[in-house]
């Protein structure tokens, strides 16, 4: 059975995370797939703009003059130091380099035509750019292609703050260049000896990106956050209702088969005893034939009782009690004495003790009498002491009368506790395996005093002994 558990608790467990993984993942696709969507207008109409204001120019407007300056202007003393080795022409080009990046930096004219675009288009003010280049390779004599700058192996005369994953910086104030972003990527060419070859690109963004498409994806993420939600909730209110039934299935089986071992023996007493009383030498002699006849009498009786203790539990529920006033203390009085008589041949008795004052209680006596009794009796059968006690005490406090049934038997461990008042539930403890019974008793009890519509608590410690509070409304 634990084996059992173990197994549909780990594969509903696997259901539940799998679910939950498949919905999360389709929330993921669907922020990316929202992520490289975003700003697509704006992102086509700033490409519109700025590739027409860049048609016979590279980087930005007025930048192909610069860029010619030095590199064109430098193209041969570039091949000279080439030749001469990879130190000298490192060190000429650096030189080149940082004189071109500083003076495109100072020339820089994007950030005029940026703000003309976000006033043309009525764009959101905090949309920012990043201008780069991002790579940058020579053309010497016989279109022999020299690398002068890449954007994966930075120069160190660059400083941290120019350098970008993208290229060195030209221009703007955007920190996070993505794929997503980016406007323009181009790459001018020449097919000519001592030329160069260039990739510049432009991206712009909001500053908060990921909070705009978050936004975006609310009501999709809310979706999906309730979908997960009710797939746990499902996942859980079927697994209780499943453990619920198991249980039950556990409890009725339990209850078949000490059903049927509380029936088979007086049965079977039954069935000896009708045989003795056909055999012709019992026969002979009538003063046999009698406690043959109280053998079946009795056991009949028990089979009744029995019955009567599983036709009450069904019953129990429909039924309106017929309530009468009764003084208590004469009641219990009464009650204790009758069951004491039973305990005389045992190592057991059952104690009152009682509030000066009279009591008037109105209950069924009936039900009354019967809670009480399989109060006692379980006090009794779930006890190993040499001395068996049992005392009830009454006591008044305010408008309760606490009636209070408490024993030194076995005790109840604390998980237990709240699975005793269930129907057919008979908790396993070592040593009292052996008991016998249906599981009704405690259910008896508990449902005899619900339908008084009174209170039920209850203390209890292994190996010292429990305590059951019955809390009876009492108007003065």
């Amino acid at each position: 059975m634990r084996y059992s558990l173990k197994t549909h608790k780990g594969v509903s467990l696997v259901g539940l995370i799998l679910l939950v993984s498949v919905v999360c993942y389709l929330t993921f696709n669907t922020f990316k797939l929202r992520d490289e969507q975003y700003q697509a207008v704006e992102k086509t109409l700033i490409n519109e703009h700025y590739t027409q204001r860049i048609r016979n120019d590279k980087v930005f407007p007025g930048g192909v003059a610069i860029i010619d300056r030095y590199l064109m202007g430098n193209i041969h003393a570039l091949e000279t130091a080439y030749q001469r080795g990879s130190e000298v022409f490192a060190s000429q080009k650096n030189l080149v380099l940082d004189s071109m990046f500083q003076a495109l930096r100072e020339g820089n004219t994007m950030d005029s035509l940026f703000a003309v675009v976000k006033t043309e288009y009525q764009l959101d003010e905090d949309l920012e750019y990043l201008l780069t280049i991002n790579n940058i390779q020579l053309v010497f004599k016989n279109m022999m292609l020299v690398n002068a700058y890449q954007a994966a192996n930075p120069p160190s005369f660059i400083a941290d703050s120019l350098n970008t994953s993208v290229g060195v910086r030209i221009g703007g104030n955007l920190n996070t260049p993505l794929p997503q972003n980016e406007i323009s990527n181009i790459t001018v060419s020449n097919a000519e000896d001592y030329n160069y070859w260039m990739t510049f690109s432009l991206h712009a963004d909001h500053r908060n990106r990921t909070w705009r498409v978050m936004k975006l994806m609310m009501p999709t993420l809310l979706l999906a956050l309730f979908a997960i939600g009710c797939v746990v909730s499902i996942y859980y209110v079927t697994y209780r209702n499943w453990l619920r039934q198991k249980k039950l299935a556990e409890m009725k089986s339990d209850f078949v088969n000490s059903i049927t071992h509380e029936f088979n023996t007086p049965l079977s007493t039954i069935i000896v005893a009708n045989k003795n009383m056909q055999n012709d030498h019992i026969l002979a002699n009538a003063e046999n034939i009698k406690p043959l006849t109280k053998i079946i009498e009795r056991q009949s009786l028990r089979l009744q009782k029995l019955f009567d203790q599983v036709m009450d539990i069904t019953t129990m529920d429909d039924s309106t009690l017929q309530k009468e006033p009764y003084e208590l203390h004469q009641l219990l009085n009464e009650i204790i004495n009758d069951y004491n008589v039973k305990l005389s041949v045992q190592n057991a008795a059952v104690t009152l003790h009682t509030v000066a004052q009279p009591l008037q209680v109105e209950l069924n006596k009936f039900f009354f009498m019967t809670m009480l009794l399989n109060l006692f009796d379980n006090a009794i059968k779930y006890n190993h002491s040499e001395y068996k006690q049992v005392a009830v005490h009454t006591a008044l406090s305010e408008n309760t009368i606490k009636l209070k049934v408490s024993d030194n038997g076995m005790g109840i461990p604390g998980r237990e506790i709240e699975h005793v008042f269930e129907k057919f539930y008979r908790f396993q403890k070592q040593g009292a395996q052996h008991i016998s019974g249906l599981g009704l008793g405690l259910y008896y009890t508990y449902q005899c005093i619900k339908s008084h519509g009174w209170r039920l608590s209850v203390e209890s410690r292994e190996q010292v002994g429990s305590q059951f509070t019955i809390h009876i409304p009492h108007k003065s």
